[in-house]
């Protein structure tokens, strides 16, 4: 019985996702689609902090297990002679708000986490910042390490196929199960309206000298997140906000809120700046769905709502997915389909 799964999407979601089901099911027909591939998806242009962000109402058990299983998948990249060519870097962080909130539940687990005492955050000069955290976390390069499992995902026998998909019914006749990991596309591909742009405004600076990222979380903040060839300065969470036109405005507020953090970028090279659009959603979503197509039973598992957090949760998501589609194909009911 041969069973032909697509996956939808491209992005680091998808691309991990093809990874996984290759692993775990050396048998299946995996085939990959997507009208946009590395260098010009989203997860190219992100920064690639580990970090939970923008989730929305996601429980926080759920945000806490996708989060630790991509963790530790991104220590193992990092400990392999690898690591440093994927994109795989470990940075240490500091992180303010101007609220104060629990302590993540990242904490346990994440390296050297400290919470700042009052007259560690006063010699900032900040006096917006009422909490603060010290810890280290990994950036992961999506325009490194995507091409990589691609290379991978091909040399495994996996189908690269350029399509924009309008619906599901499309593959109905050529698939049995469909992994929709279509990110923002999933509002009209899933008919779902709980799917909205969250648009991200940044710079790329060139300023070797800054080691270390700033994450300011308050209601108006900046943050600073170095990677390997460039610096990313931002940013901007605009809801429902579909235009991908760089603002006056929003450059502004980045170069100066930044530049007022570490003077030191003032002298920085400028390199470009890029404004993408985050897959909001209420929750993120890694469910199955059954659906009836023409008469013939079609399988449908969604991955997508990844808000800010794409590069920080999509591994465990992908593991979650790998685990739905097992109970599929071992259930009684599909293998009596089969027969």
């Amino acid at each position: 019985m041969v069973v032909k799964v697509a996956v939808i999407g491209a992005g680091i979601v998808g691309l991990s996702v093809a990874k996984v089901l290759q692993e775990r099911f050396p048998n299946l027909t995996i085939t990959l689609l997507a009208d946009k591939f590395s260098p010009g998806t989203t997860s190219d242009g992100a920064a690639g902090l580990w970090m939970p962000f923008l989730l929305g109402d996601t429980p926080e058990s759920d945000v806490y297990a996708y989060s630790k299983d991509t963790w530790d998948f991104l220590k193992e990249l990092w400990n392999s002679p690898l690591g440093g060519k994927l994109g795989v870097s470990l940075v240490p962080c500091l992180q303010t708000s101007d609220t104060v909130s629990s302590i993540p539940s990242y904490s346990d687990f994440i390296y050297g986490f400290q919470v700042l005492k009052r007259e560690e955050l006063a010699l900032y000069k900040k006096p917006q910042w009422k909490q603060g955290y010290r810890f280290v976390t990994f950036t992961c390069e999506g325009s490194r390490l995507m091409p990589h499992l691609m290379e991978q995902f091909r040399r495994k026998g996996g189908n690269v196929v350029v399509k924009r998909l309008e619906c599901f019914e499309e593959l109905a006749s050529d698939f049995d199960v469909i992994i929709n990991c279509s990110g923002i596309g999933a509002k009209e591909l899933a008919n779902d309206l709980s799917v909205h742009p969250i648009r991200g405004h940044i710079f790329r600076i060139k300023a070797p000298w800054q080691k270390s990222i700033l994450i300011d979380d308050s209601d108006v903040g900046n943050y600073i997140i170095p990677n390997q060839d460039s610096v990313v300065l931002g940013g901007t969470h605009d809801k429902d906000q579909w235009d991908t036109i760089p603002r006056k405005e929003d450059a502004k507020f980045i170069l100066e809120g930044c530049t007022s953090l570490f003077p030191s970028l003032e002298k920085a090279e400028i390199l470009y700046e890029w404004v993408g659009l985050r897959p909001g959603r209420s929750q993120l979503r890694v469910e199955l769905e059954k659906k009836m197509i023409d008469g013939k039973p079609l399988t449908v598992i969604h991955n997508y709502g990844h808000g800010g957090s794409g590069l920080t949760t999509f591994y465990g998501c992908a593991l979650k997915v790998a685990n739905l589609l097992e109970g599929i194909l071992t259930s009684e009911d599909y293998l009596a389909s089969k027969l």
